[in-house]
């Protein structure tokens, strides 16, 4: 493994020839060590070719017929390299994964989708003032019972926010976003005897339904014995997600993440 420099200055790996022993290629792929190939079978085709071998000098002539078919199997090996590789992606000869056109496509239109989510979810929040510093109301797991108590909104987890939580109205149990984190306020032990502080909870359903379908009373039920009922009780003024809950490279970043685990 060797290092060189980008445009940027920065350190990046890569590997180092055996043949010629410069940066960026390996042997197999070496153009210097194509450029001499070729040039040797033509060289060794040409004393093939004039018979200028010396009387009862078979040794010599077979050992050119050798070298020859050493040569060209070494050229065409290399000329060939990959071509009859298959895509771990598409399963089509040509090309690796990286390189994939289809793999790239996908992913294309999987960061639509997750920008398309991310957009919505973030106005729905700002619409309900869900953020840090928001009131809200949960349930909470007591030594006897399930209770309401309220809560105040310290953390959202923005980078969880991936095709994984989506919600999808047509799923069996849509799941909102497990993404905020609240304290919860008031005395509550939980079953083991210890004070509830913190708790993940889920984004209230209206707020992860980004798209408003109707949602059938059976269905909603489903959801809410799942997950803590997150309400909103007083919500804040200004929600703002990081800079880079949409900057591209994220949103490119988990789409491949979400393309590659389902192949």
């Amino acid at each position: 493994m060797a290092y060189m420099t980008d445009e940027n200055g920065n350190y990046k790996r890569t590997v180092r020839c055996g043949y010629c022993y410069q940066m960026g290629h390996n042997k197999g792929s070496c153009p210097e060590r194509k450029k001499d190939l070729a040039a040797s079978i033509e060289k060794t085709k040409a004393r093939l070719k004039e018979d200028d071998y010396p009387v009862g000098d078979d040794w010599s002539r077979r050992n050119d017929q050798r070298r020859l078919e050493n040569y060209t199997e070494q050229l065409n090996k290399m000329l060939n390299k990959g071509k009859n590789r298959k895509c771990s992606y598409c399963g089509e000869g040509g090309h690796n994964r990286k390189t994939c056109q289809e793999r790239k496509n996908d992913i294309v239109d999987a960061a639509s989708v997750l920008t398309n989510y991310r957009k919505k979810l973030l106005s729905k929040m700002k619409d309900v003032g869900l953020g840090v510093g928001a009131i809200v109301r949960t349930q909470v797991r007591t030594q006897d019972d399930t209770v309401s108590a309220l809560g105040l909104v310290e953390n959202i987890f923005w980078e969880n926010v991936t095709h994984d939580n989506m919600f999808r109205a047509d799923d069996w149990r849509p799941s909102p976003p497990n993404i905020v984190s609240i304290r919860v306020l008031g005395d509550y032990t939980n079953r083991w005897g210890e004070k509830v502080g913190k708790q993940l909870n889920t984004v209230p359903v209206d707020v992860a339904n980004v798209d408003g379908d109707v949602l059938d009373p059976d269905r909603t039920e489903r959801i809410h014995s799942g997950y803590p009922a997150l309400q909103m009780v007083s919500g804040v003024d200004n929600v703002v997600a990081p800079a880079k809950f949409l900057w591209p490279e994220t949103i490119n970043n988990l789409a491949k993440v979400h393309v590659d685990e389902r192949r």
